[in-house]
């Protein structure tokens, strides 16, 4: 029941304070009879993987260089990509081993572990910008990051962006906030329309010379899977069980993908095939 006095009157309740029905009782009834009626179901490990450190996050606070480069925001805007291409993703730490993804991403890592420099098992790995790029001590290592042994790119020298001056990609999608000047023999996947390498690739294993925009990071994330992803509408993503296939809708629009139609914060769950 909401409160009638003090601060937490103006905190909503399932009752009101005269005890009749407040509109969140019939949400939390809905709720309950949704759970009690869906059969058994288990967590299942996501199609993607998204490495988050928090001492690269204090590192990168300190010393941003850029005075937009948030490493949070690098990483939620990496995670919004994964989630708009469908993908369910599992947050990990860089100390943890991320076997049996299809694809792993580990964006601005100021040191990157030693199992992070090489792939297994078949896993598609990302890693950058800003990877590798600082000592313990907070300088520049040589040899100059990212220092993967056996892969050939080397960043001779960053750049922040201004706002107004983000790099076009070739093919679609730019390079904002930060940009690296990489020499590499290894295969170029994405360039800039000036030819700067922006997505190395040897192996399963990828460099990320920039910080791209929407429209990149569907094309980096396209390029790791080697497939089409799909691109949903805005506010409709979707998340995987181990039998079920759960889709939401989070805007304040009805919003439709291939089968399913949701109106504003609807969600509907389905059998996975």
């Amino acid at each position: 029941r909401q409160a009638p006095f003090a601060q937490e009157q103006h905190h909503a309740g399932l009752l009101r304070p005269d005890s009749a029905d407040a509109p969140g009782f019939s949400e939390a009834k809905q709720v309950a009879k949704e759970i009690e009626d869906l059969p058994d179901t288990a967590i299942a490990r996501g199609q993607a993987a998204l490495i988050f450190d928090y001492d690269s996050a204090f590192a990168w606070e300190a010393q941003p260089q850029g005075a937009d480069f948030d490493y949070f925001q690098l990483v939620f805007e990496a995670y919004k990509a994964l989630r708009r291409a469908g993908l369910s993703v599992d947050v990990l730490a860089p100390d943890m081993r991320p076997e049996g993804y299809e694809i792993v991403i580990a964006p601005g890592l100021m040191i990157l572990p030693d199992h992070l420099k090489k792939t297994s098992n078949g896993t598609t790995l990302c890693v950058g910008p800003r990877a590798g790029s600082k000592t313990e001590e907070m300088s520049i290592p040589v040899p100059l990051p990212p220092g993967i042994p056996g892969f050939s790119a080397t960043v001779t020298h960053v750049e922040t962006l201004p706002p107004y001056a983000p790099l076009p990609m070739s093919g679609g999608g730019a390079i904002t906030k930060w940009q690296e000047a990489t020499e590499t023999t290894d295969d170029v996947v994405i360039e800039t329309e000036g030819g700067q390498p922006i997505l190395i690739r040897k192996g399963t294993l990828h460099y990320l010379a920039g910080w791209p925009d929407a429209r990149g990071w569907h094309r980096v994330l396209e390029s790791l899977a080697g497939r089409s992803l799909p691109s949903l509408p805005e506010g409709l993503r979707c998340r995987d069980t181990a039998t079920h296939r759960f889709w939401f809708n989070y805007g304040p629009a009805p919003a439709s993908h291939d089968h399913v139609n949701l109106p504003p914060a609807g969600v509907h769950w389905e059998v996975r095939q």
